[in-house]
């Protein structure tokens, strides 16, 4: 091993104090110095472990406890390698997974008798504090009842990578929530700000869209400019707490440059008490918040915190109050006492809504009519006062941008302030009425004419064909599919507009058992998607 560790033995022997005045309170961790959990055997480092998994009582609140020795140290650098040489001199095999500062790195590790076998991950320091778990289970097979085990190690090694260079054009990471999210084209109009936050930058007409590398949510875009590239990293439903947990954040970091921008907004997550693993009180909000700041300090790059962007939250008198403020103040007091640019959305944004009204506020957020959008997922109508669509993100997207222009406290956004496109008015959008009179909107990229032909099933596969009209400017079409029960749609095919033009149907197989949905999108020459066409079933 080519580092000194400290060992710190980790139990929790205490039972969750459980839900008290509406917030969880999950089994606190006895941390204290000790290798009890560790021992020699044939040369090998014994890592013993006890690992049990407890949902609390609605369900929301799920909570993982690792009983076991970390191996501790303190790193300078930022990104590392760990390269773990596993071994077993058992009969049995044997499975674990790899966790560092809390978050799991390899969820099911599995080492055959005899087997030597080397993983490697990359540990991405925020506040320097390096702390790994060699912990016995498969992540997926850990339930309610104790697993007892033992991981054998042959050595560790921690490498410090090699620093990144400035990138050729600056790369803007958007990390947040569902109020900044890029959305699967079924769910139009809802629309994240960050979706259409290239729009304000100049070279916005000659941008280039595609799916973000080196990320494991497949709604990460990367929106791309002559001159700068905007990343949208957010994900709906996650807080500052639990896109840190889930690795989300690591994932920038590993690839964050010098010269490169974090934009964090969150607290319509943190702020939700009934959901424990997302859940921060805002007088925790900083040491979370802080993570990110660190992260970006050790990489050269600039983090920018963004107040939450207000909800359509007006009461009887028509008057908007700021959303999350409790958690927005933490922000700005952070802000000011380590002096980092702070765009101040919130306030900004909740004074706009006074300016419209709460009536005209209906034409920002998700709210349709029955039958206003008859493609897609709120073909039935939708009031959401939280969420956006296309228009409200554009006026909020507008408003970062303006923020950005206004900026002069130091000269920290000065080189982005640089690439902020002139001022321009945002257009409302027009109805569209149908022959009986009813408004409906169907966006002229709209894929038509989707249907499901010729099903069969044969030895658990289901085959069948799927034809729909092509469209003049379309290079390829995107066919997505999920089983019902899933949340999120994924792209099962890309095909060619020359496979398209060959065949009038084109065949696909699923699963058989399951009731699918598919849609189809078409590809344009830059990488953007046109809207969804409607949802088509089919049952296997």
């Amino acid at each position: 091993m080519n580092t000194v560790f400290q060992y710190q033995d980790v139990t929790y022997e205490t039972p969750a104090a459980g839900w008290t005045d509406g917030v969880y309170y999950p089994r606190e961790a006895q941390e204290k110095v000790g290798s009890s959990f560790l021992t020699q055997q044939d040369g090998l480092m014994k890592v013993n472990s006890r690992v049990w998994k407890e949902i609390e009582e609605t369900g929301y609140g799920i909570y993982y406890y690792e009983e076991t020795t970390r191996l501790i140290t303190q790193l300078d650098g930022s990104n590392y390698e760990v390269a773990i040489i596993f071994a077993n001199p058992t009969e049995n095999a044997y499975t674990c997974h790899i966790r560092i500062n809390g978050v799991v790195k390899a969820e099911a590790v599995t080492i055959e008798p005899g087997e030597e076998k080397k993983i490697t991950v990359t540990a991405c320091m925020t506040d320097g504090s390096f702390a790994l778990s060699l912990v016995t289970g498969a992540m997926p097979e850990i339930d309610s009842e104790v697993i007892r085990g033992e991981v054998y190690i042959k050595d560790i090694s921690v490498t410090p990578e090699k620093a990144k260079e400035k990138r050729e054009k600056p790369k803007v990471f958007l990390v947040s929530d569902s109020t900044v999210q890029s959305y699967e084209k079924r769910f139009y109009p809802q629309t994240g700000w960050g979706q259409m936050f290239y729009q304000f930058f100049k070279g916005a007409e000659d941008y280039k869209e595609y799916r973000a590398e080196h990320s494991t949510y497949s709604l990460c875009r990367t929106y791309e400019l002559p001159e700068i590239a905007v990343e949208n990293r957010s994900i709906g439903g996650r807080s500052a707490r639990s896109f840190y947990d889930e690795g989300k954040l690591d994932q920038v970091l590993e690839i964050l440059c010098p010269g490169d921008y974090m934009f964090v907004q969150f607290a319509h997550n943190d702020a939700t008490a009934i959901r424990p693993n997302r859940y921060i009180a805002p007088e925790e909000f900083p040491f979370f918040i802080q993570r990110y700041i660190d992260g970006c300090k050790r990489r050269g790059a600039q983090c920018v915190l963004v107040t939450p962007v207000a909800m359509r939250n007006c009461g009887d008198d028509g008057v908007f109050h700021i959303s999350f403020n409790a958690y927005r103040e933490k922000m700005l007091e952070m802000a000011k006492e380590q002096k980092l640019p702070l765009l101040d959305l919130g306030a900004r944004s909740t004074a706009y809504l006074n300016e419209i009204g709460a009536e005209e506020s209906k034409t920002i957020y998700l709210w349709a009519a029955e039958g206003e959008y008859p493609d897609g997922a709120y073909a039935a109508g939708v009031s959401d006062k939280a969420h956006l669509q296309e228009y409200g993100a554009k006026v909020y997207a507008n408003i970062v941008a303006q923020l950005i222009q206004e900026y002069d406290e130091d000269d920290k956004l000065d080189a982005l302030k640089a690439l902020i496109a002139p001022k321009k008015e945002i257009e409302k959008p027009k109805e569209r009425v149908d022959a009986a009179g009813r408004v409906q909107v169907r966006p002229e990229d709209t894929v038509t004419g989707f249907v499901v032909q010729e099903i069969s099933i044969e030895n658990g596969r289901g085959s069948f064909l799927l034809n729909w009209n092509t469209m003049d400017k379309a290079v390829a079409y995107h066919v997505y599919a999920k089983k019902k029960d899933e949340l999120t749609f994924e792209v099962v095919k890309t095909v060619t507009k020359e496979e398209k033009e060959a065949f009038a149907t084109l065949p696909f197989t699923a699963e058989a058992g399951f009731l699918w949905q598919y849609y189809v999108t078409a590809v344009f020459e830059n990488g953007s998607e046109g809207h969804a066409s409607q949802m088509a079933e089919v049952q296997l």
